[in-house]
């Protein structure tokens, strides 16, 4: 059965994907990392989106508020429900102007250093620098003491493979990230490789204070490493991510399909996430895929369907790599990964999984083919793929590294 509503109860899942029949095992230890704080502090977090807030930042803002700290939360458009969720958390939420226009920008830029300049906070932290030059600039017109800047990807237009439409967005970016960083007491990297490409162009001083981390990273003592599902139902592939075309989601499907021609034993699984969209997809876009791919609706958190399947692919291409790639690493699933500076690191090629070609349907189909002539190497992949998350993808230590930035 095929599945392709808008909406879709959450026991789809259930449905769609075998059960795996076992249990969760006891997480790793945990070790306390910082001592306590001194001096209770107030930090602002800004970030584009909502489900940044409570997803992504949502552990972050949590260690803050056990910390003593008070955590003030601000992003465009929040709804009811962000609201809810971060008022349950302990933050104190501010929902800011949608930016759709220059004007638009301009005003939430106004209103966020006003609210900045009132509450004034010790520091502030720009979740995202690629959508954070109106919060960077607000704090800086706020005069907050310490600006602190991630960059969890540097967008679509830098990718490996942009044509050369790209070039002139490229350059009006890269003047946009030489004033963030410029403005920026310190910055925070997720891949050392775009590190290496800001600095090689000259857009992040050699004297700037930067640091690297894994990734967001994922609760280790939560998402625990789970025994692979039997074969019995053929071998099970997932894509985990927002339904937008720079997550690949069209060459997995290619992939799909050409893999499907020739093997019944393997099976392809689509779920949705939050996050944001550059380029949306449309239910006409997936529909001619629907004999090739069972798709299971959104889901907010893709570690039980993770779990449920052998392996994970992520094809992302603009937007960083998706969380479905830390969560995979954590419960110990193989990776099939485009070959991008955002993902290349956690995917040793033929160990824990592929790295593959951008935008290349034939790649990601090969490495697929490839995994269902030797399953017989799954179970060193998934150990594989877990020493990586211990070793880069611990949320405590990624947690752990931002608070010392931040000075909290």
């Amino acid at each position: 059965m095929l599945f392709w509503g808008a909406s879709f109860p959450m026991r789809a899942i259930l449905d769609a994907i075998p059960d795996d029949g076992y249990g969760s095992r006891e997480g790793d230890a945990y070790r306390e990392y910082l001592p306590s704080p001194t001096r209770r502090k107030r930090a602002a977090i800004a970030a584009p989106s909502g489900a940044a807030l409570t997803g992504v930042c949502g552990g972050l803002i949590r260690d803050m508020l056990q910390r003593g700290h008070r955590v003030l939360a601000f992003a465009p458009a929040l709804s009811s429900k962000d609201l809810r969720q971060l008022a349950q958390m302990g933050a104190e939420a501010y929902s800011l102007p949608a930016q759709l226009a220059f004007l638009d920008k301009y005003r939430r830029m106004r209103e966020l250093s006003t609210i900045l300049a009132d509450a004034y906070p010790d520091v502030v932290l720009v979740q995202s620098a690629r959508n954070g030059a109106t919060s960077v600039a607000a704090a800086k017109m706020a005069r907050i003491p310490k600006v602190v800047t991630i960059v969890p990807e540097l967008g679509p237009a830098f990718m490996e493979g942009a044509g050369a439409s790209a070039w002139g967005e490229r350059q009006a970016m890269k003047a946009m990230y030489r004033a963030i960083f410029a403005w920026s007491d310190s910055v925070i990297f997720h891949s050392p490789h775009d590190r290496d490409y800001v600095r090689d162009r000259n857009l992040l001083s050699k004297s700037k204070l930067h640091y690297i981390v894994g990734g967001w990273g994922e609760d280790l003592r939560r998402t625990v490493q789970r025994e692979l599902p039997p074969l019995d139902r053929g071998l099970l592939f997932l894509m985990a991510a927002p339904l937008d075309r720079l997550q690949g989601v069209i060459e997995y499907c290619e992939a799909a399909k050409a893999v499907r021609q020739k093997s019944r034993r393997a099976r392809f699984f689509l779920a949705s996430t939050p996050g944001s969209m550059v380029s949306p997809l449309s239910a006409a876009d997936l529909k001619p895929y629907r004999e090739f791919i069972q798709y299971i609706g959104p889901v907010d958190d893709a570690v039980s369907a993770i779990a449920r399947c052998h392996v994970i692919v992520a094809p992302s291409y603009g937007n960083g790599a998706p969380r479905s790639v830390y969560q995979a690493l954590a419960t110990g699933r193989p990776l099939i990964a485009t070959d991008t500076r955002s993902c290349r690191d956690f995917v040793r090629q033929g160990l824990n999984g592929y790295r593959v070609a951008v935008r290349d349907a034939g790649s990601i189909a090969r490495a697929a083919t490839q995994i269902l002539q030797r399953p017989d190497l799954l179970p060193s992949m998934a150990q594989e793929s877990r020493r990586l998350a211990l070793r880069f993808c611990d949320v405590n230590s990624v947690n752990t590294l931002i608070l010392e930035t931040l000075g909290l």
